[in-house]
């Protein structure tokens, strides 16, 4: 043996070839290549379960080690490959070095392969071993499972006789791309935006007459079909997988654009003026284990068509520099001390105003059975309070009604002061005057004493047209009648 020959001085001897089988039982991501001029195209004569396995060469930038990397390789079948064998003389040890793109003549999976069966028995005590070719359609590589597009061997739409470079990285082409026109009759359109309430009659600040405006989603790659701003060959980078996932690194002039989509459709795409669209096709979970700041400078426009739920175990502190106006389409609720007692507080430095259309139904204190609850309302001016029907006020207690001014109490139609228990006091601390425009009547109903009493003073009856006055007692017929006109009158007893 020449112990100077080695791997490196027996020659350099490449080949082309065809993967017929990337399953490689070793998950090394090895794949059989079947080499032009090596390697007979007669399945019968080897079948694809015969070739050697090849190992697949990787970049510098791929350690291809300890899980690191772009693990495994991405060979499928039918791929054209250019390699080499470390073993010169054998042939037996391939390494791919690359990839051919180029443009089929046929899909991979119109190829048959062969492989054998192997079938042992025995027969007057001799062991036979039987070995028989069976062909079997190998694994179909890029292929449309769904079979929404006759003729194509991809999910993207690609057709036999065309190039293998995707159609997003070749300008215009790219509107034949499955994924990109699938994109376009998806587009949302005139997302309504919230806008004011109309607050009639009752503010003199938040009133609108907003008119409902919307936004769009922006046009895939920017643009509303492709031209020359965005995707041009050779300057988009693409990356395809077998089932549709697509990444694009758009370099092209004027239009570069980060690009990355799931088959399902869900994708996010960076514009090249920075916008940013994430689309999502089915539920979107965000979980975050620290802290998120976000900064807008401009405006936020949230748009949902079902319900939104906010949970917060802290504190939830909102500040508004300028309006905060709500537009409710139905009810509002509101519970204070969901949890244990809570306190409202209010502070208002302008002013307040509401309009209720039905009824107003308050409810202070009752369920404690605490009569030391109280109300408490203080007005530095003036309080008016008008009211189309009855009013009513049912006190448990002692009501007291003090004004450091005129007190002015009166009714259009009649005026009732009463005790159905009780005495009725009135007290003037000067003059009392009580006048009626017509009839006026003192009258007191249970058997006892009415008194017209001056503490040294002069009690006077006047009639002032000239007319009667009477007394009268229930147990008295006579009647004492004080002369017309006249100022002062002794009433005998």
């Amino acid at each position: 043996m020449n112990e100077n020959y080695f791997m490196g001085l027996d020659g350099f001897v490449w080949f082309t070839g065809v993967v017929e089988n990337r399953n490689d039982p070793a998950k090394l991501g090895r794949v059989q290549v079947r080499c032009l001029g090596y390697h007979t195209e007669d399945l019968n004569d080897i079948p694809s379960e015969d070739l050697p396995w090849a190992h697949v060469m990787h970049p510098v930038t791929d350690p291809a080690m300890q899980g690191m990397g772009n693990t495994p390789s991405f060979l499928t079948e039918g791929t054209w490959v250019v390699g080499f064998f470390r073993d010169a003389n054998e042939k037996q040890q391939p390494i791919i070095m690359g990839s051919l793109p180029g443009i089929p003549a046929s899909a991979a999976a119109d190829n048959v392969k062969a492989t054998k069966a192997t079938n042992k028995y025995t027969v007057d005590g001799i062991e036979i071993t039987e070995t028989a070719l069976t062909e079997e359609k190998p694994q179909k590589g890029f292929q449309d499972p769904n079979g929404k597009y006759p003729g194509t061997i991809s999910h993207s739409g690609h057709t036999i006789g065309e190039s293998d470079v995707s159609r997003l990285a070749r300008g215009e082409d790219a509107e034949n791309h499955t994924s990109l026109k699938n994109r376009r009759t998806t587009l949302v359109t005139s997302v309504p935006i919230a806008i004011k309430p109309n607050l009639e009659g009752t503010s003199t600040q938040l009133t609108s007459d907003e008119k409902r405006t919307t936004f769009d989603e922006p046009h895939p790659r920017g643009v509303e079909t492709t031209g020359t701003s965005t995707g041009q060959y050779p300057f988009n980078h693409v990356h395809e997988s077998e089932s549709g996932h697509i990444i694009e690194i758009d370099d092209t002039p004027g239009g570069e654009r980060l690009y990355r989509q799931h088959k399902s459709g869900t994708f996010e795409e960076i514009l090249s003026d920075g916008t940013k669209t994430v689309k999502v096709f089915g539920d979107n979970y965000e979980l975050i284990a620290g802290s998120t700041n976000v900064q807008i400078r401009g405006n936020i426009n949230l748009s949902c068509e079902g319900t939104k739920r906010e949970f917060i175990r802290g504190d939830y502190i909102l500040e508004v520099g300028g309006n905060f106006t709500r537009k409710i389409g139905a009810n509002e609720q509101v519970k204070i001390g969901a949890s244990g007692a809570g306190n409202l507080e209010e502070q208002i430095r302008g002013n307040h105003g509401f309009k209720i259309q039905n009824t107003q139904i308050g409810d202070i204190g009752t369920d404690t059975g605490d009569s030391n609850i109280n109300q408490i309302i203080n007005i530095g001016g003036n309080q008016a309070i008008s009211t189309g029907g009855g009013m009513s006020y049912s006190i448990g207690g002692r009501a007291v009604i003090h004004s450091y001014k005129d007190l002015v109490v009166y009714g259009d139609t009649s005026l009732r002061l009463g005790s159905l228990l009780g005495n009725v006091s009135m007290l003037a601390g000067a003059a009392m005057n009580v006048k009626a425009g017509t009839t006026l009547k003192i009258k007191s109903e249970a058997v006892g004493t009415m008194t017209f009493l001056g503490d040294g003073s002069t009690v006077t009856a006047t009639n002032a047209d000239g007319g009667a006055i009477e007394l009268t007692g229930h147990k008295h017929t006579d009647t004492v009648g004080l002369l017309a006109g006249t100022t002062t009158k002794s009433i005998p007893g």
